[in-house]
């Protein structure tokens, strides 16, 4: 029955819609941690993404337009959710949804049993069903949850769980819930007392997981620990030879997890090596885990740069497409030239995007400019269907359409009413 298995995995991925900001969307990262399980895992895979109104909107437009041969699909957008537990207040705001991982067992249907969550910034390297294997041991023992130690050096913890208290601490990016188990254990009654305790030492937690962590140490019999390697935390500040001892041994880490703010860009300690890992999963072309007699999509990311939102009165948006050969030059032609927003489709292959994504990282480009991906098949680019994609992402009233952008001379002037 091994080879009939469906794991389960939760994503949660919540895009930044706020007027205020722009900046590259993390629905991007969601692709390439999937195809690192695909190359490893053989089975069944069901990903259940915890997602807001926007990026429930992007994924639902990459996952329709990329049918994957063993991966089943459900999206919950948990916007909702997320405002029911706006009284578990904390300052590390990811976004400010890591509230959700005390509630997995209410959201997800009862059909699923056991559940793996991942954050969207790990990378799996090793087959999945082997980490789905620790469920064995956790249903023995009647365990509810299980995650890695925290590899972080934390003295606000001392004061939170005592003598010793930073060595106390876990870290949610990669958890395993018996969700049966939670159901009828009365899970909801522990993390709430968990959180109460807290929040009346603290007033604020630094982090929602220290919840999970007080949770483990007054109910240990709840919790089990898993191997470090299955969360090798590799950002900026973490401990580096805390999970792994020598160099020669870093080939252990099973799941590597950018912490740091630059994720995958950041280039230094054990980054160095394995952001280039990062950079060959991201180059795999995403169309080799297709159906295969499958209807001729092309693999689309809308919002792979999300821009800030604008009034849709009175503001004209320059809706454009190109092939990547172009798009740099193009970008850093209309950035400064067109004043108000801007959607533009890029067509390229998975390495362009890769390329694409470092760009825009170190690069400053206005908050209303809006960048799409769509992944060219046997090197052809859907003229029709860019052009038609520019369009329906715009989001204003007005519509000023190019499709020969790269000659077209655009300047300020040219935006005015007369």
């Amino acid at each position: 029955s091994h080879e009939l298995q469906t794991i389960h995995i939760v994503i949660m991925v919540i895009d930044n819609d706020s007027p205020k900001k722009s900046g590259i969307s993390v629905c991007e990262r969601v692709e390439t941690l999937i195809k690192s399980i695909l190359v490893f895992y053989s089975g069944q895979l069901h990903v259940h993404l915890f997602t807001n109104t926007r990026s429930g909107k992007t994924l639902a437009t990459l996952f329709r337009t990329w049918p994957l041969a063993r991966v089943k699909t459900s999206f919950y957008n948990v916007e909702e959710d997320q405002r029911s537990l706006a009284w578990v207040k904390s300052t590390h705001e990811v976004n400010g949804y890591g509230q959700m991982k005390y509630i997995i067992h209410d959201v997800l249907p009862d059909y699923v049993e056991k559940v793996i969550f991942i954050d969207s910034d790990m990378l799996v390297l090793e087959d999945i069903s082997i980490l789905h294997s620790y469920f064995q041991s956790m249903e023995r023992d009647g365990i509810m949850f299980a995650a890695t130690n925290d590899q972080y050096a934390r003295k606000d913890l001392e004061k939170t769980f005592g003598k010793g208290g930073s060595r106390k601490s876990l870290n949610s990016g990669l958890l395993l819930y018996d969700l049966k188990r939670m159901r009828s254990g009365g899970w909801n009654e522990m993390w709430r007392e968990s959180a109460l305790m807290l929040l009346d030492k603290l007033g604020t937690l630094k982090c929602p997981q220290d919840v999970l962590a007080a949770l483990a140490i007054s109910k240990p019999e709840t919790y089990m620990k898993l191997p470090c390697v299955y969360n090798f935390q590799i950002g900026k500040g973490a401990l580096q030879w805390d999970c792994i001892k020598n160099a020669t041994d870093l080939w252990q880490a099973k799941i590597p997890h950018w912490t740091g703010p630059k994720k995958y860009y950041e280039n230094r300690g054990h980054t160095a090596i394995f952001s280039p890992i990062y950079r060959c999963f991201q180059k795999m072309d995403g169309y080799d885990f297709e159906k295969p007699n499958r209807a001729e999509t092309y693999r689309t990311l809308i919002n792979l740069r999300n821009a800030k939102r604008t009034r849709s009165e009175g503001n004209v948006t320059l809706a454009a497409h190109a092939p990547y050969a172009d798009a740099i030059s193009l970008i850093q032609r209309l950035n400064p030239t067109w004043p108000g927003p801007i959607s533009l489709v890029i067509c390229g292959s998975s390495w362009e995007r890769a390329m694409l994504l470092s760009f825009l990282t170190s690069n400053t480009i206005s908050d209303t400019f809006a960048i799409h991906f769509v992944y060219e098949r046997e090197k052809n680019c859907p003229i029709e269907y860019l052009r038609r994609l520019s369009i329906d992402t715009s989001r204003t009233n007005s519509i000023l359409l190019s499709d020969s952008i790269t000659s077209l001379a655009v300047n300020k002037g040219f935006h005015k009413n007369d």
